[in-house]
C-alpha cells in the first residue's frame, strides 16, 4: 500500500530541489529524515515535512502502526510551478527581468519492498 503527500508553491527553484531530494529515493523514512538533518540547506525542512506527511498518511491508510524503518520512499517528484517576474532597473533606462521560481513536490511512501528503486 502506498500513500503520498504534496507540497505546493515552495519558494525554491526546481533545480535546487532536485539536487536535494534525488539521493532520498529508495531510502526508508528514518534514514531520509536523518539525512535531511545533516544537510546544510535551509530548505531541508520543506522536504522533511513532505516525507513526514506522506508517512503519517500511510499510517492512517493502513490503520496500524508502521515503523519508520518499514516505510520506504518510493519516489519524490519535483515539478516546476509558476514564476514571479520582477523588474530590475539598469543603465540608460533599460531593465532586467528577474524570475523568482517556485516548485511543487510530491512524495510517495510505501510499505512494500521495492525491487528497483
Amino acid at each position: 500500500m502506498e500513500s503520498f503527500a504534496y507540497q505546493k508553491y515552495l519558494r525554491i527553484s526546481s533545480k535546487k530541489l532536485v539536487r536535494l531530494v534525488s539521493p532520498l529515493r529508495g531510502m526508508n523514512v528514518e534514514e531520509a529524515l536523518a539525512a535531511m538533518q545533516q544537510l546544510p540547506s535551509p530548505h531541508t525542512s520543506l522536504v522533511a515535512k513532505a516525507i513526514k506527511s506522506a508517512y503519517a498518511n500511510l499510517k492512517v491508510k493502513k490503520e496500524e502502526d508502521i515503523s519508520e524503518k518499514d516505510a520506504i520512499i518510493k519516489s519524490i517528484i519535483v515539478e516546476q510551478s509558476f514564476r514571479l517576474k520582477r523588474l530590475n532597473p539598469r543603465a540608460r533606462g533599460k531593465r532586467d527581468i528577474i524570475h523568482r521560481r517556485f516548485s511543487h513536490l510530491k512524495c510517495v511512501v510505501t510499505d512494500e519492498v521495492i525491487s528497483n528503486p
